[in-house]
């Protein structure tokens, strides 16, 4: 899976860009505010339906302008795909695959499986357990359509009984109407945590596999503690915690409250990692999303790193070069990456150069007018 050409219309800083990529390594290289990294939030929104930096599209339109506007074009082993995306001020986004719109993300979900390496990612290691459910959700679902759709579910009833919830604390149904929507969250509920605990062993036997062939010995281990309800103790368990959901105001009990423990050196990298293993826990887990993700679809993502090389110290990128290298030669495949950098002689020491057949530079300078 790889991209081919990227066009950019009045993206971030950029008013009007045409890009191409080599199948192996796609080198975006100049100083800050030039717009590397809005690149890789292009081709991310391209493949993800949003960007990796923030939520709010409208941020994304250039200064002065109404609308963006991107295209992008994808290959596969045995198909091309034309993805757009344009989002307008007024009447918000819209995205086309192949000339057709799509009406739901789960349309667009797994067609151009990327992994970004960013810094605004580290609240994977750094915050609380939303931004690792998060993390560790999207992961399972652009890989399981069944997970996509499952957890859809799950959350729509989470929505609807937290509405519920909302509307007999305020006295305008009883508490029985809560009570009706119990069923269905068990049977979802119960299936999810099923679901995402087989996937959460898969994952870590990924990460495992990559920490083995790193040159480096580390210790990092992904704890998700597995529930093994039924049906029945899912449906008590709701209505054992009905009075405390009623005082705060929302179900809390269930698959959206799980966290997962991330340990380096058998500790809890939150609460005891230092800047630079946080830094290269990231890394981990992120080239763990690749390995998953090529392990249950067969092909390998598209890798963006924005700016690795400038994180790290010199001997770690370039042990990170070798892994790069190895799964490389495992996978019998070049891994198509791009990666951003303010200073390409940082790339060119690490040795990331010297192992790709199919190499393109872009050197993009900070204007008024990109």
């Amino acid at each position: 899976m790889s991209i081919s050409t990227l066009s950019l219309s009045s993206f971030r800083n950029h008013k009007l860009k045409e890009f191409d990529f080599c199948k192996g390594l796609t080198v975006f290289w100049g100083d800050n505010g030039s717009g590397k990294t809005s690149v890789l939030e292009a081709i991310h929104t391209l493949s993800i339906g949003r960007s990796f930096k923030t939520h709010r599209q409208r941020t994304l339109v250039k200064e002065g302008d109404k609308c963006f506007v991107l295209k992008g074009t994808f290959l596969s082993a045995d198909k091309k795909n034309t993805i757009a995306a344009q989002y307008d001020l007024s009447s918000g986004q819209k995205i086309k695959l192949n000339g057709k719109l799509i009406t739901n993300r789960k349309e667009l979900l797994g067609k151009n499986r990327v992994v970004v390496l960013s810094p605004e990612e580290q609240g994977i290691t750094k915050a609380g357990p939303e931004k690792r459910r998060q993390f560790f959700d999207k992961v399972f679902c652009v890989t399981d359509t069944k997970y996509l759709e499952l957890l859809q579910k799950y959350s729509r009833i989470i929505k609807q009984r937290n509405a519920t919830i909302q509307r007999a604390k305020e006295g305008v149904v009883n508490t029985q109407e809560v009570e009706s929507w119990n069923e269905q969250l068990s049977q979802a509920g119960v299936l999810l945590w099923k679901k995402r605990a087989e996937f959460m062993r898969n994952f870590n036997t990924s990460l495992q596999w990559l920490l083995m062939k790193n040159k480096e010995e580390l210790e990092i281990t992904v704890l998700y503690p597995e529930k093994k309800l039924d049906f029945d103790t899912y449906n008590q368990e709701l209505k054992r915690t009905q009075k405390k959901d009623l005082r705060f105001g929302r179900t809390t009990f269930g698959p959206h409250r799980d966290d997962v423990i991330i340990n380096w050196g058998g500790k809890n990298i939150r609460n005891f990692g230092s800047q630079g293993e946080h830094k290269l826990c990231l890394v981990f887990l992120k080239l763990a999303e690749a390995v998953y993700i090529k392990e249950k679809t067969g092909s390998p993502p598209i890798l963006l790193l924005d700016d690795l090389f400038a994180k790290l110290d010199l001997e770690r990128n370039k042990g990170l070069v070798t892994l790069f290298h190895i799964m490389d030669k495992e996978w019998k495949e070049s891994t198509q990456t791009i990666i951003t950098t303010t200073d390409i002689i940082n790339i060119e020491n690490s040795g990331m150069l010297l192992g790709h057949k199919e190499i393109k530079t872009h050197h993009l300078e900070r204007t008024c007018n990109t």
